[in-house]
């Protein structure tokens, strides 16, 4: 029987074979573009379809049931299932995108088994990002982009407090932000996770600076250590839902401090 999420509206489209599939986790897409996916998952001239769409006022929509092959990113398609995210790699995906992609998730973890992990490795159970695929996948690398897949561990977070397993964190914000900044993810913001922020936050180019942007650390602040701190601004402001521009400006600082005063434990 065809497998369906619940809470996803059934559009079935003409764009696959029809075999079936267990999938081992969930590629994430960027669509770029607005609307509906359905009319060109349908026109047999594209030859491409997905399982599922996210928009970004919350509609859900299935094409290829998860238990079907769709067309998404080519040798990928056989292991994984797919969901495209309305929007463009320049944009973070919504709140209510977030749940949606959760939902979908935790229905992967009950029904198939799906490990509530990130994961950047193919073959590997998790929520991958379509470029993690490279040539094999369609050579797509800015797919769904980087300020995207730097909320796959809110994803996953989320999927976790849906399926009420014991990976449920009581603070996903902090787990999130641990995750941009390369401390233990423990849903506790105390001193490690507090340093941490702060490096970035000062923006002085120290070592633990590149440590908790995940540069290397080596105390020479070059163009690789200045990409790893734009993208963990970028990451940081997703998760802090404000402006995301890679710039740690007065609405970012605002935010930032906000959040610090709700969950700093000392």
């Amino acid at each position: 029987m065809a497998h369906i999420v619940q809470g996803f509206q059934y559009r079935p489209v003409r764009n696959t074979a029809g075999d079936t599939i267990r999938p081992i986790g969930l590629v994430l897409h960027v669509a770029q573009g607005n609307g509906s996916q359905f009319n060109w998952f349908n026109d047999p001239r594209s030859q491409v379809s997905s399982n599922l769409w996210a928009g970004k006022a919350g509609q859900r929509e299935q094409y290829v049931p998860s238990d079907v092959r769709a067309w998404a990113q080519l040798a990928g398609n056989g292991t994984y299932n797919s969901i495209e995210t309305e929007g463009f790699d320049t944009e973070a995906l919504t709140p209510e995108q977030i749940e949606s992609v959760a939902v979908a998730y935790a229905d992967g973890v009950h029904a198939f088994g799906w490990a509530l992990a990130v994961t950047d490795t193919p073959g590997q159970s998790g929520l991958i990002t379509h470029g993690a695929g490279n040539l094999a996948w369609g050579n797509h690398p800015g797919c769904p982009g980087a300020i995207r897949a730097g909320q796959r561990q809110q994803i996953v977070v989320r999927a976790a407090q849906i399926v009420g397993g014991s990976a449920s964190p009581t603070q996903p914000k902090v787990v999130a932000l641990q995750h941009a900044v390369h401390v233990a993810a423990d849903g506790v913001w105390g001193p490690a996770t507090d340093a941490a922020l702060a490096a970035v936050r000062a923006n002085q180019h120290t070592r633990a600076e590149q440590a908790a942007v995940g540069a290397t650390v080596d105390g020479a602040w070059g163009p690789r250590s200045q990409a790893a701190y734009v993208a963990t601004v970028r990451t940081i402001q997703s998760i802090l839902e404000v402006g995301v521009d890679g710039v740690w400006g007065p609405v970012t600082d605002r935010a930032f401090v906000a959040a610090r005063n709700s969950y700093f434990t000392g």
